[in-house]
């Protein structure tokens, strides 16, 4: 069995980006990722996205499902959108689904669509 850091993920497959790890360039996964560290460059993912608080992406991400407690810079086009406290998303958002967990977050454009 592989180990995971989201346990939802049992099976499938996960990348993980630690918190002192920096990776240049655009990232095409066809599973889920979990990023500590730092993205510069767009991600396409198949399954959900995690940007876990202190970590940064510095381009537009295109999921099935993110969960933001970190900063995104660049646009997101998501069918579920879970916003966690402190969560900063400084693009356009596109979202089917919304959950906010926090109180504070910094969104420049918002907008709910069906997925």
């Amino acid at each position: 069995m592989e180990k995971s850091v989201n346990p939802d993920c049992q099976g499938k497959r996960q990348t993980v980006v630690l918190e002192d790890s920096v990776v240049g360039g655009d990232m095409s996964l066809p599973g889920d990722l979990c990023l500590f560290g730092k993205i510069l460059g767009n991600i396409t993912a198949g399954g959900r996205v995690e940007v876990r608080k202190g970590a940064l992406v510095t381009g537009n991400v295109l999921c099935r499902e993110l969960y933001a407690e970190g900063v995104v810079e660049g646009d997101v086009d998501t069918h579920s959108l879970i916003i966690g406290e402190n969560a900063v998303l400084r693009g356009k958002v596109e979202a089917g689904k919304l959950r906010i967990e926090g109180e504070i977050y910094d969104m420049k454009w918002l907008r709910l669509v069906r997925k």
